[in-house]
């Protein structure tokens, strides 16, 4: 129940903001820009890297 709560309220918040709070229920999140994926955490954002050491790419 907590979820679809939390879920819903997600819902009604600003893009950014739903990255945000889903990177604080969980710890992070992904987000895709332009092409390049993100890590979302509560403070900030970093590009993700591939095991390889390239940037990770999205559609």
């Amino acid at each position: 129940m907590k979820k679809i709560i939390l879920f819903s309220s997600l819902l009604l918040v600003g893009c950014g903001s739903i990255s945000r709070g889903c990177a604080k229920y969980f710890g992070y999140d992904e987000v895709c820009v332009d092409g390049v994926k993100y890590i979302q955490f509560t403070s900030g954002a970093s590009v993700k890297y591939n095991p390889d050491g390239t940037v990770a790419t999205c559609r």
